[in-house]
């Protein structure tokens, strides 16, 4: 930890949120991005490859509208529609026709508008303007959707021709919903990740079966969820960590509904937990715990191949008391924005908060200490 490193305060409120593997980064109301934690390939953007504890302004001068979070990279959309990537680039989850790692923002190749863009384990996917999907990254399960499994530097055109609405990319897979509101998934699918009722992967996008009507997907590392209008969340996947949100063990090929009676307004999934906001503002976590990521004590303990660690297996309520407009899920830690009046200090603007695994300073609190409960993020505006 670099604790003589004191960077400028961020000068403006936060708007959007995303944890990624091991960093998390957020968006101003004046378009800039910020962001902490681990950094060795430069994905926070700075400049530097030094871990952060504190937010940092990722440089460029350019103004975002949305940014994401990966495994080892970030993205974001420019106010214009164009897309810029920054970090580990090994598979080419820049889009930059190049296999370089960068620590500033670079364009993506391909003269694209995107609407929205997700930042996966090694691979990327967009919604372009006319609302066809594109990805580039790593492909050798299919998640780029091209029909291929192989990698690539600059995006490509996920197959199908349908016209989407939202995506959400992990580790292996991919998912988006189409603008009759279904939900179509491609890529590895050995745990029913991909929801049509087989443990088969695939290439190109395949229909979620149940031809339930979704309005947000997310997807985690092996396990996806959907939100319906009415606030019910479904999942599919691995179950082996209760990240499905029900009592059932066993993994499930096609959606089950997450138990608790609960109307939630979004869902985030992380690596093996999941997280939604609820109507009344509390936010809920469920899966694994192994490093508080669910920002409640485990109730249970799962067994896998790789041994126990601590779990829930349905939505426990995130403590604090706070009121959030978003959860985020990364690998070991969570993140959330406030509504504006949650949270101490608050004063009206959404403060940033983060909880779970600490060890490269992913929860922008200044330490590298883990927390089961949320932390503020430092140097916020009006902090």
């Amino acid at each position: 930890m670099n604790e003589s490193f004191d960077p400028p305060a961020v000068e403006a409120p936060f708007s959007a949120i995303a944890a990624g593997a091991l960093h998390s980064c957020a968006l101003t109301v004046t378009g800039h991005v910020f962001c902490w934690g681990w950094n060795r390939d430069g994905e926070l953007g700075e400049g530097s490859r030094t871990d952060r504890h504190l937010p940092v302004r990722a440089l460029g001068g350019v103004g975002f509208g949305s940014v994401s979070a990966g495994a080892g990279h970030t993205c974001a959309v420019a106010a214009t529609g164009q897309p810029f990537c920054w970090g580990f680039n090994l598979s080419g989850q820049l889009g930059d026709s190049s296999f370089s790692a960068r620590a500033t923002p670079v364009a993506v190749g391909g003269a694209l508008t995107l609407m929205t863009l997700e930042a996966g384990g090694a691979f990327t996917c967009g919604i372009a303007s006319d609302s066809a999907a594109w990805c580039w990254g790593w492909g050798a399960h299919g998640q780029l959707g091209d029909g291929a499994r192989s990698d690539r530097r600059s995006p490509v055109a996920v197959l199908g021709g349908a016209k989407l609405t939202a995506l959400g990319a992990g580790i292996e897979h991919a998912c988006a919903i189409a603008a009759d509101s279904t939900a179509w998934c491609w890529g590895a699918n050995d745990l029913g990740q991909l929801g049509d009722g087989s443990t088969t992967d695939t290439t190109q996008p395949a229909p979620v079966t149940g031809a339930r009507k979704f309005i947000a997907v997310t997807v985690g590392y092996s396990h996806s969820c959907g939100l319906e209008a009415a606030g019910d969340i479904y999942c599919w996947g691995d179950n082996s960590l209760g990240q499905l949100g029900d009592t059932l063990v066993a993994q499930a090929s096609t959606p089950r509904l997450v138990v608790g009676g609960l109307t939630f307004l979004s869902v985030s999934a992380g690596a093996a937990h999941t997280c939604g906001v609820t109507a009344a503002g509390p936010a809920y976590c469920w899966g694994s715990d192994a490093s508080g990521q669910l920002g409640s004590p485990a109730v249970s303990l799962c067994t896998t191949a790789a041994g126990s660690q601590p779990c829930t297996r349905v939505p426990t309520l995130v403590t604090g008391g706070l009121s959030f407009q978003s959860v985020s899920g990364g690998t070991q830690h969570s993140c959330g924005l406030t509504s504006g009046a949650g949270g101490a200090g608050g004063g009206g603007s959404a403060i940033a908060y983060c909880w779970g695994l600490n060890d490269h300073g992913q929860l922008g609190d200044g330490t590298n200490r883990n927390s089961t409960s949320p932390v503020r993020v430092g140097k916020q505006e009006g902090t």
